[in-house]
């Protein structure tokens, strides 16, 4: 069977890192790269930290202060990383302080199309908040 290619062909996609420990979310989001022709790489957040010109994908549910605590150093780092922050529908408030923070936001439900959208750097829509 052939491996599907970029989802947007002729743009060379940043790398994408998955800070998160939560092995299920890292794996959905590895399914979620595989389907769209991209690699994730799990990675701690030090070397996060240490990597530029990437699109992180963190889901904020788990440890959300220690998430937010990371989303606010990326910030601060030049170049700043694309963040795609992974939250539930219900997580407002949440979901409000990742904004804040720079973050675009998916929702589990819709995190592919978050994914494509972070990892070509597409403009389509305002690419904040990807719900589903």
């Amino acid at each position: 069977m052939k491996r599907p290619g970029p989802v947007y062909p002729g743009l060379m996609p940043r790398p994408l890192l998955v800070a998160q420990d939560d092995l299920f979310f890292s794996a959905r989001v590895e399914a979620a790269a595989r389907r769209l022709g991209l690699t994730a790489e799990l990675v701690s957040p030090r070397e996060v930290e240490a990597r530029a010109r990437a699109v992180v994908v963190m889901q904020l549910t788990l440890r959300p202060e220690q998430q937010l605590a990371l989303l606010e150093r990326l910030r601060q780092s030049r170049p700043a990383p694309t963040v795609l922050a992974v939250t539930g529908h219900l997580e407002r408030d949440l979901r409000r302080r990742a904004r804040a923070l720079g973050a675009r936001l998916a929702t589990h439900s819709g995190l592919d199309r978050a994914l494509a959208r972070a990892a070509a750097l597409s403009d389509e829509g305002d690419g904040r908040d990807d719900r589903a």
